[in-house]
């Protein structure tokens, strides 16, 4: 074999060539991935939402390139070598700062809760003050902190068994630790269903997410909600940056596990019934939790306590967040199959009430809710058997990377179904 040895300058140029080619083909596949099941013609929920959705092409073009220019830049640079502890700090800084900033904007935003005045102006010239400098604490903190957790997962994930031949991963692991994105969930009135989803800014207030709420409730007949979520599987993913630093390591892994899943059969058939979209980001949540664990694990070196599942939602009053929501979901199931629209409304309202006397701060339970949060099937929002039926799986696999890579490799939920229907056969006949 001969070795070639350039000067950095000739190979950083090749490098580049071949990154930019890769970025074309990534961003073509990613618009073909947002179009595949649209008609280009705009419905109403578009329309409505037009000014408040978020730009998957700003993004890609805002976050893909530079993040890639900076891994080259820092790998013909040699980068900063930082010990495991000094970067185990330094993402604990960032997402406890982060903890703080989430204070410090609430006490800016909303009126005291005692006397309902907002701050002085001087308290508010104060605050403001604060939260400029620990925004700009955070952004010298940001691009470290994502190399290393995109670095510990990379880790965690060639130690489980996912190293291609050439010993790297694909694709690679790629975080941005930002506002996630909102989502506009869109349900009928008359039954649960996840009909439709539109990515919104991640910094809508309330006043606007129940004015698009309200419109399409009132114009299209439609149960709708705009709920935040953790993480979105773009690339790089974005991953919220105020859950701390333990959530924002499962949560990267989860997203990864979308971006795998993408190239295997379960991914592909993403969209094609509720099942797969369910078996999709279940078994990611699934794989996401343990793979996270022991990235977590191996940065910080601390134990990750996983409740048994059977307890894992009861609060120090000994109330079962997911039994009640379980129970909810049925019970509005039943008022919805008797054409009792109006009853199932005003019952989720009901109980949505009790939760925040609870001090569980939901914004509003109604169909919408129950289609979004029904999706991952570990949840008590969701009625689907597959949470119990990949957990089955998941007991029967050898290791993480077992149960993944044969999950992955189902293309529709009835191949799922044989499958855990033999390897049941199997150990009956043993």
């Amino acid at each position: 074999m001969v070795v070639r040895v350039f000067p950095k300058s000739i190979s950083l140029r090749l490098s580049l060539r071949w990154l930019r080619k890769g970025l074309l083909t990534l961003f073509l596949a990613l618009l073909v991935l947002g179009t595949g099941h649209s008609d280009f013609r705009p419905s109403a929920a578009e329309l409505i939402t037009a000014p408040y959705q978020y730009s998957l092409v700003g993004w890609e073009l805002g976050h893909l390139p530079d993040k890639w220019f900076r891994k080259l830049k820092s790998v013909f640079s040699g980068g900063r070598d930082l010990s495991r502890e000094q970067r185990a700090a330094q993402a604990r800084e960032f997402f406890d700062l982060g903890l703080e900033l989430s204070g410090l904007n609430r006490r800016l935003q909303f009126p005291d809760l005692a006397t309902g005045d907002a701050p002085a102006t001087a308290e508010a010239q104060t605050l403001a003050a604060e939260i400029e400098g620990i925004e700009a604490q955070r952004q010298e903190l940001l691009a470290p902190v994502e190399e290393t957790i995109e670095g510990e997962i990379h880790a965690a994930l060639k130690g489980e068994g996912f190293g291609s031949r050439l010993g790297g991963i694909f694709p690679p692991v790629d975080v941005v630790f930002s506002g996630s994105p909102q989502v506009l969930v869109l349900s009928p009135r008359d039954r649960i269903e996840r009909q439709d989803d539109f990515l919104l800014d991640s910094d809508l207030n309330n006043a606007v997410k129940e004015d698009i709420e309200e419109r399409l409730l009132r114009e299209e007949d439609l149960s709708a909600l705009v709920a935040s979520t953790g993480g979105v599987a773009l690339y790089p993913s974005v991953v919220t940056d105020a859950a701390g630093l333990h959530n924002a390591v499962v949560i990267t892994a989860h997203e990864w596990l979308h971006h795998w899943f993408f190239f295997k059969p379960l991914g592909r058939g993403f969209w094609s019934s509720p099942e797969m979209t369910t078996l999709n980001e279940t078994a990611a949540s699934i794989g996401g939790e343990e793979l996270g664990d022991l990235a977590f694990i191996a940065l910080t070196g601390e134990p990750v306590d996983r409740t048994p599942r059977d307890a894992a939602s009861v609060d120090r009053k000994g109330f079962d967040f997911n039994e009640f929501m379980h129970h909810t979901r049925l019970r509005a199931e039943e008022f919805l199959a008797q054409g009792q629209i109006e009853e199932a409304e005003a019952y989720m309202e009901e109980r949505r009430q009790e939760l925040v006397a609870r001090g569980y701060l939901i914004r509003k339970l109604n169909q919408a809710y129950f289609a979004f949060h029904g999706t991952y099937a570990t949840t008590g929002a969701s009625i689907s058997p597959i949470g119990g039926q990949l957990r089955e799986l998941r007991d029967r696999s050898d290791s993480v990377e077992d149960f993944l890579k044969t999950v992955a490799e189902f293309g529709s939920y009835a191949e799922f179904l044989e499958f855990l229907e033999g390897l049941r056969a199997g150990e009956a006949a043993e």
